[in-house]
């Protein structure tokens, strides 16, 4: 089992007003817009955007993040990154100690830096606050599917507020991440060397708190309905639930379409914002939020 643990994925999108507004019909509570911004060009300054904005379904454990472009003169990766396909584009492995993270990393042969600092405005009724975060990126050139990195929390408080765990359709946590490639061995033993651990009996990765399950193009044939990205790809998650019988009602009230699998439900990439979502009976609390 990693030390890390899945803490969140972003889904990258071409309107993040349209998509906001469909992960709600999913029944998932969003946080207001953020946008993300730089560093003050001078201590207490103001701190010009980014070119990007977000909303976050927070869950008891890990989160959903929907990111697009808010600035049309942006020029930065998430512009390639939603050309080649709308859907998750970034993975993010939770870590309690970012410079550990690094130091084993680098100990298992990659090159890597030390951990960057990076904070968001959360904006609050009395004002903004600063969310603060340390960030490891994975290196590129090995792992280049996706923005992968480890992630350090120092503000947990200003993202997992009580109010905004309470969604709808039952959400609790983020269980699983299906990547899909052409040589799912091949890029097992490159994911290995991030994670530091490797691959259990069924081809996945056992984290702190949940899984990352590698899969290839038959497989999504077989399992995914019409609307998947081209490999390679960030296929889609799993949402563990309170109720199942729940969710499936209040998708069918809100007349998403569903697909019952035993168990689960299963939401299309088209649904998805190009992410196919499903959704399972919650596993048993785990690991840290």
């Amino acid at each position: 089992m990693s030390a890390l643990d899945l803490d969140h994925i972003g889904i990258a999108v071409r309107d993040l007003d349209a998509a906001s507004a469909q992960f709600r019909r999913l029944g998932f509570k969003l946080t207001e817009r953020g946008y993300h911004t730089l560093p003050p060009e001078t201590p207490g300054g103001p701190r010009p955007r980014a070119g990007t904005a977000n909303h976050c379904a927070m869950l008891e454990r890990g989160y959903l993040e929907l990111i697009g472009i808010s600035d049309p003169a942006y020029g930065g990766r998430l512009k390639a990154d939603i050309e080649r396909y709308q859907g998750v584009h970034i993975v993010a492995f939770g870590t309690d100690d970012a410079g550990r993270t690094s130091r084993e990393l680098r100990d298992r042969g990659l090159s890597i830096g030390e951990s960057r600092p990076l904070e968001r405005p959360i904006e609050e009724p009395d004002g903004a606050q600063l969310a603060r975060f340390e960030i490891v990126d994975f290196p590129r050139d090995l792992i280049p599917e996706g923005h992968f990195f480890a992630i350090r929390h120092l503000t947990r408080d200003l993202l997992w507020k009580p109010p905004l765990l309470a969604h709808p359709n039952g959400a609790k946590r983020l269980e699983t991440l299906t990547i899909a490639v052409p040589d799912p061995a091949e890029f097992r033993a490159r994911l290995a060397k991030c994670l530091g651990v490797e691959p259990d009996e069924g081809g996945g990765f056992k984290l702190a708190a949940g899984r990352v399950v590698v899969v290839d193009g038959a497989w999504v044939a077989e399992h995914v309905p019409a609307g998947a990205p081209p490999l390679p790809s960030i296929a889609g998650i799993s949402v563990g639930v309170a109720d199942i019988v729940r969710t499936a009602d209040l998708l069918a009230t809100a007349g998403v379409p569903f697909e019952p699998r035993g168990a689960a439900v299963w939401v299309a990439p088209s649904e998805g914002c190009g992410a196919f979502i499903e959704f399972v009976a919650a596993a048993p609390a785990q690991g840290p939020a």
